[in-house]
């Protein structure tokens, strides 16, 4: 039997989307009447200065030095946390032993482990993926760690009875749970590492978005400090909507969706 088809975004939500971004503009431009364009720049400037970035050369070279960073630290954090939840979720032995190293990674500053990346590293690209790796990994961790501990015994005992081999188990049993477990993750762990990694390219990297937003800030150009923010923001949106909303529908096609309203 096929599994049952999710029903396409409605017009409706597309519309609400719309209204709300046109709300946003709209509450910008009243704002920015009420102080100065060096405080706070008008929507039109800032989006012609958007425009003028993604048009030049510069926003492909930084944008793309930024990418690889994120990428590599968030990959490697993904599949230590991923890893390292399981284990903890299904061997009481593992969890005792790692969960206070979990829960003081999660009290620890990011701006901390940024600074000491950078004097361990040096102003390398390593610096900042050991600083995504080491900031992103105890919240990941927290997230898979509980999801596996929700597991359904009930199917895992099944699983057992028919005498199925581990790697069945892993993949027909305990990944399609995790499922949800392991989206929400990539979205968190996802948006912190672009955090992390324009912190760490402020604080010395000589390239990437966070190293010109610095440089728009040594010039007191306010402009430049949104339009590379937002320049920055419109890329992590198409990836989201483009790359981890279509993982997202592929890896859930199983389950029907239910309306809650």
């Amino acid at each position: 039997m096929a599994p049952p088809r999710r029903p396409r975004l409605p017009l409706r939500a597309l519309a609400l989307r719309a209204a709300s971004f046109a709300a946003l503009i709209l509450a910008w431009a009243i704002l920015a009447r009420a102080f100065p364009p060096s405080i706070l720049p008008g929507p039109g400037r800032v989006l012609a200065e958007v425009g003028a970035i993604l048009a030049s050369g510069e926003f492909g070279f930084h944008m793309g030095r930024t990418l690889v960073r994120v990428g590599v630290g968030f990959a490697v954090a993904f599949l230590v946390s991923t890893a390292l939840g399981v284990l903890m979720g299904s061997w009481r032995d593992a969890e005792y032993f790692f969960e206070v190293e979990v829960l003081v990674g999660l009290t620890i500053p990011g701006l901390a482990w940024a600074m000491i990346s950078m004097l361990w590293f040096g102003i390398r690209d390593a610096a900042a993926i050991f600083a995504i790796v080491i900031i992103t990994v105890p919240m990941i961790t927290l997230n898979i760690w509980e999801g596996t501990k929700a597991l359904d015994p009930e199917l895992s005992e099944m699983a057992r009875a028919f005498r199925a081999r581990p790697w069945l188990r892993l993949r027909q049993v305990i990944l399609p749970q995790l499922v949800p477990y392991l989206l929400a993750s990539t979205r968190f762990g996802f948006a912190l590492a672009w955090k992390v990694v324009v912190l760490s390219e402020l604080l010395g990297l000589s390239n990437g978005i966070g190293f010109m937003i610095n440089q728009a800030f040594g010039l007191f150009r306010m402009e430049g400090v949104l339009a590379w923010t937002i320049a920055f923001t419109l890329v992590m949106i198409l990836i989201e909507f483009g790359i981890v909303k279509l993982i997202e529908r592929r890896a859930t096609r199983w389950r029907p969706a239910v309306p809650v309203w």
